[in-house]
């Protein structure tokens, strides 16, 4: 019983390895795209995203923001 157990065990790890790679391949694929461009996003929600990420930055090192 015990040896059918680890023989599913171990299939369902194969199967996970192999999504798992597969999963990677294929985004790996579709990032190799040559993209048209610029960014999509506009540049108020740009502008607003860099302040955030700075307070954001600021926060955590002075202790602000997730401090002990």
């Amino acid at each position: 019983m015990f040896r059918l157990i680890l023989l599913i065990l171990f299939v369902a790890a194969i199967v996970v390895a192999a999504t798992a790679t597969i999963a990677v391949v294929h985004s790996a694929a579709t990032l190799a795209r040559p993209t048209t461009g610029e960014d999509q996003m506009p540049r108020t929600f740009q502008r607003i995203a860099y302040v955030a990420l700075i307070v954001l930055l600021i926060g955590i090192t002075s202790g602000w923001l997730g401090g002990v």
